[in-house]
């Protein structure tokens, strides 16, 4: 429901030139369907950074919280 929502407001209020990457996904539909290829690779790159994000945050933010040291 969230992303729905991200979606809409991306593409009803943002420039041309400053879209997220899920309002310029939906570009990607033609008549002759979709660029699948493409969808994976958009896919991919918008996963990998909150991946690091939690990563990170898993190894060594809520390790020293969990030993006492903030």
């Amino acid at each position: 429901m969230f992303s729905w929502v991200e979606m809409l407001l991306a593409k009803t209020l943002t420039s041309v030139a400053a879209k997220p990457i899920v309002a310029t996904m939906t570009r990607t539909a033609s008549t002759s369907g979709y660029e699948l290829g493409l969808l994976a690779a958009a896919g991919v790159l918008t996963i990998i950074p909150g991946a690091i994000v939690i990563w990170f945050v898993r190894n060594y933010i809520a390790k020293g919280f969990a030993l006492g040291r903030v």
